[in-house]
């Protein structure tokens, strides 16, 4: 098909910004007829086909991630330094495959016990007898912050810097939402940035001359023997996207876990009967369905077209995961809880292809811990009629918040 038997398609009615609903909003693109679409409010193309989106992650020629053309504030922003989200080329893979040896399922087995069950378990000990609670707050901020921590070597038992660190996290992100254009946010990101390095350079610095049991340590000795050039300022580059990636998208990712747990009929009843693998699923399908990176920016490096549309070097593209992972040609009953998929991972809510997420596995220890320890626990845990209903906040990630449940009788 040629652009031209093509009529580009712009938004429906409001542009994604403005739609409060964002599975709505992506119901309404397909049912407009359109291929990619123009979004005037967010000044970008979105694609939110299944495998338009699968075809565009996996080729960075055409469409390569938001930092290709990073400027020096961007890089303060982001860390600097031997970081993986700023790295193009031979560099970004080098250092990929040094997280992906980081962050190995032997690996990530070892954190389990040793970090993971642990914060976990504080969590619900801090809980102990409370008969209700908004599980956002007790449990979904205050895990993945400590976990994180703990990995890297850090204090987890100073409520106020945990507390900090999502504030921090959040300002970032708050840039990101805005496609990194808004002066006063970049502002705010840059000072944030300054204070998530004075919080994580005295370890980034001990931990080089007193090397201990964790990620600080193992970047400094092993990083090197996957061709990163380590100075000072690539450790500490390295280990904040650690600190940042692994202490945020988890936070959002175990509210919306345990929302779809609590709201789908039958489902908490099933889980709590089988847990394992039935928890498992639970997991992939409320990643899927309540996808926490609702979209990734990529920028389109030559004159391309994707399902007959024509996007001009230069534009901004959204590629709309949370879309995708309800896309009604690739799922069946794409809107709906099946704990029986025939390929329950499938999914996009990590990514795919390069840039998909090296701490997938993490995230997804985090989260069936938490289900499996919360029914331990608390047997008859259910959502509480009576409070407020949980509500979608933000718009680059998304979270159902607040989760309140009621955890005896």
């Amino acid at each position: 098909m040629s652009v031209a038997d093509v009529e580009p398609q712009t938004c429906p009615r409001m542009g994604m910004r403005e739609a409060s609903d964002p599975f709505g909003f992506f119901d309404k693109l397909r049912e407009s007829g359109g291929p990619p679409v123009w979004d005037e409010s967010v000044k970008a193309w979105l694609i939110y086909d299944y495998e338009d989106v699968v075809a565009a992650q996996r080729d960075e020629s055409r469409f390569a991630n938001a930092y290709v053309n990073a400027d020096d504030t961007l890089k303060r922003i982001k860390g600097g330094g031997a970081n993986i989200t700023l790295s193009q080329g031979e560099e970004h893979k080098r250092l990929r495959r040094f997280h992906l040896k980081l962050l190995s399922p032997a690996n990530v087995e070892r954190y389990r016990s040793n970090h993971v069950v642990p914060v976990v378990s504080a969590a619900f000990e801090r809980i102990g007898d409370a008969k209700q609670i908004d599980a956002s707050s007790m449990l979904s901020d205050y895990i993945p912050p400590r976990v994180i921590c703990s990995m890297l070597g850090m204090p987890t038992n100073d409520d106020a810097a945990m507390d900090r660190l999502l504030v921090l996290n959040h300002e970032i992100v708050s840039m990101i939402e805005a496609g990194y254009r808004d002066p006063a946010k970049k502002e705010r990101a840059l000072a944030a940035a300054a204070e998530l390095n004075d919080m994580l350079l005295p370890y980034v610095r001990l931990r080089r001359e007193q090397p201990a049991d964790d990620f600080i340590s193992r970047v400094w000795k092993e990083a090197p023997g996957f061709g990163v050039e380590l100075d000072e300022e690539a450790a500490l580059g390295l280990c904040r996207e650690l600190y940042f990636a692994g202490s945020d998208t988890t936070v959002y990712g175990i509210s919306n876990i345990l929302h779809t747990l609590f709201t789908r009929p039958g489902i908490a009843e099933r889980v709590r009967a089988e847990r394992g693998k039935a928890i498992q699923a639970l997991v992939e399908e409320g990643m899927r369905l309540l996808n926490v990176v609702m979209f990734r920016h990529r920028i389109c490096m030559e004159d391309t077209e994707v399902s007959g549309v024509k996007i001009k070097a230069g534009e901004v593209v959204f590629i709309i995961n949370a879309a995708a992972n309800r896309d009604p040609s690739h799922y069946s009953c794409p809107n709906e809880v099946d704990l029986d998929r025939r390929v329950p991972s499938d999914h996009l809510a990590f990514a795919r292809g390069t840039r998909s997420c090296v701490g997938a596995q993490l995230a997804r220890v985090e989260m069936r811990e938490v289900v499996d320890q919360l029914f331990d626990r608390y047997p008859d845990v259910r959502l509480d009629p009576d409070a407020a209903t949980p509500e979608y906040e933000g718009f680059f990630m998304r979270t159902m918040r607040p989760v309140n449940l009621i955890l005896r009788n």
